[in-house]
């Protein structure tokens, strides 16, 4: 795969992660009156797997600059 489209890749990845993430943490902590108990349950698991997909998007976005000689940030 070339580094370029990896790096795409991965960016969106985060973006979409970082928006579940975010929808999750709304309606698991911010609507729990409103929804039901396995809806809650269901966003806190929801929770912790977006936040670990996102954070191996960012690992394989890292990698793609490396491998294209672009600075880690």
């Amino acid at each position: 795969m070339n580094h370029p489209r990896l790096l795409r890749l991965a960016n969106i990845s985060m973006i979409v992660f970082l928006i579940l993430c975010c929808g999750a943490l709304s309606i698991a902590y911010l609507q729990e009156e409103k929804v039901s108990l396995g809806m809650t349950v269901f966003m806190h698991i929801t929770l912790v797997i977006s936040a670990a997909l996102f954070k191996l998007a960012y690992v394989v976005r890292l990698i793609a600059q490396d491998k294209m000689g672009q600075p880690l940030v």
